[in-house]
């Protein structure tokens, strides 16, 4: 399995990771833990000379050193999964010119090349992923892009719904003790849409009897002006897991494009008993029963986002049942064992054909 992050190979669970972060040496990893089959797992991550890896990451865009790693053992699997196309093209276009035995997986997060419609990177993607035996997506909707722009892969593409890893976040729902929340928490930095939440925030501001505090983890460089807004950096999982379990509940303000983002910093949210105001953009619908688990609000308009922030506020137990009901979900729903499941049948589907 490619990945395009970096993981740590260990010999026990670190505590500040989650399972795609750490790789624990005869052990299974991730999802693949879940698997009614066993099955011998190699993971490669992008490491390499810092150098390469900024200008892979920066300028090239996708990763090379990792397939090159790979290539002296690639006779030796049946099955190759990238997670990310940046770390599926090298070994798409090496499997265009060469003959290689192993089936080819790509779990395309970011619809190629963030969804691009034209140009060199579009044609490159193009060519590259002929070589591809299968692909598994997680928004429903890119789908419409593979249909227009991919069509060969749509009869070989599966919609599968990411899931997040109830058993470390849905037992830790209770709030730390003696706190009391007073603050909506926003995580992340990539993608967001600073200027509708801050927008918004200041709306529900300047309406009487709301005192608040919106806290920013993640959102690197950012100096607010205004009291009310506290900013963090990013956090090590343990420490993030304390903040939201101490937020009144979360808001996840996104631009819309036709991929997966967001979906992780979403359910986490959710599995720790948090109702969410979040964005009604494609990567989101799929995982949300709109005012029962969850709240959407139209993108980019700062009035509707206000309405729902004042909604969540002024309702606290509707707020607190939406909670539980967004825990459910991710137990009954969208968690690891079940995505575990569904990608273990594709991959015996992909093997047969």
């Amino acid at each position: 399995m490619l990945v395009n992050w970096k993981v740590e190979y260990c010999s026990s669970p670190p505590p500040d990771k989650q399972p795609p972060d750490y790789y624990i040496q005869g052990q299974p990893y991730w999802f693949f833990r879940y698997f009614k089959e066993a099955h011998q797992v190699d993971v490669a991550d992008i490491h390499s000379f810092p150098w390469l890896e900024h200008w892979e990451k920066e300028r090239l865009r996708f990763y090379v050193w990792q397939t090159l790693r790979v290539l002296p053992r690639l006779r030796g699997y049946d099955l190759i999964l990238s997670h990310g196309m940046q770390s599926g093209v090298a070994l798409s276009l090496l499997r265009r010119f060469f003959p290689i035995k192993a089936k080819h997986i790509v779990f395309d997060i970011g619809a190629f090349n963030s969804a691009a419609e034209s140009g060199g990177a579009l044609r490159l993607m193009q060519f590259a992923s002929r070589s591809i035996d299968g692909i598994i997506y997680h928004t429903s909707r890119q789908r419409e892009y593979y249909e227009k722009y991919f069509p060969w892969l749509v009869d070989q593409s599966a919609f599968i719904k990411f899931g997040t890893d109830a058993d470390l976040f849905c037992r830790q729902q209770s709030a730390p003790a003696g706190e009391e929340a007073s603050y909506i928490l926003c995580v992340g930095y990539a993608r967001r849409d600073w200027e509708t939440l801050y927008r918004a925030f200041g709306l529900l501001q300047e309406k009487q009897g709301h005192r608040v505090k919106l806290r920013l983890v993640g959102h690197p460089g950012f100096h607010a002006e205004d009291p009310e807004v506290e900013s963090l950096p990013v956090l090590p999982l343990p420490e993030l897991i304390r903040e939201i379990r101490g937020a009144l509940f979360c808001v996840l303000p996104l631009k819309s494009f036709l991929y997966s983002f967001g979906q992780m910093t979403l359910l986490q949210q959710m599995a720790l008993g948090k109702a969410v105001v979040a964005a009604r953009v494609p990567s989101m619908t799929d995982y949300v029963r709109e005012g029962c688990d969850a709240l959407l609000y139209e993108p980019g308009d700062a009035e509707d986002l206000c309405r729902r922030l004042e909604q969540l506020l002024t309702d606290e137990k509707g707020r607190e049942e939406m909670g539980r009901r967004a825990a459910d979900s991710i137990l009954n729903r969208w968690n690891e064992r079940h995505m575990a499941e569904e990608i273990e049948q594709y991959m015996k589907e992909c093997m047969r054909k």
